[in-house]
């Protein structure tokens, strides 16, 4: 999202540092990311957040893919 005023942000996610577990032998997915981006500089957010972003900043939000159930037979 690229804002367009100054904002105050907050962020609650999940599964930024540890990936979905799969089941039964499924693979674990994709972990998510947020991030936003000033004057094309890309900075990481933590999982939890709270802060003042400025008008032009872009938040991204990758949300993270879920586990795999079951294994190749």
């Amino acid at each position: 999202m690229e804002l367009l005023h100054d904002t105050h942000i907050t962020l609650i996610t999940e599964r930024r540092r540890f990936a979905p577990y799969g089941a039964q032998g499924g693979e674990s997915g994709q972990m998510g990311r947020n991030l936003y981006i000033r004057d094309g500089v890309e900075s990481e957010l933590p999982a939890k957040a709270n802060l003042m972003l400025q008008a032009g900043d872009v938040l991204r939000i990758d949300t993270p893919g879920g586990g795999g159930y079951g294994g190749n037979q």
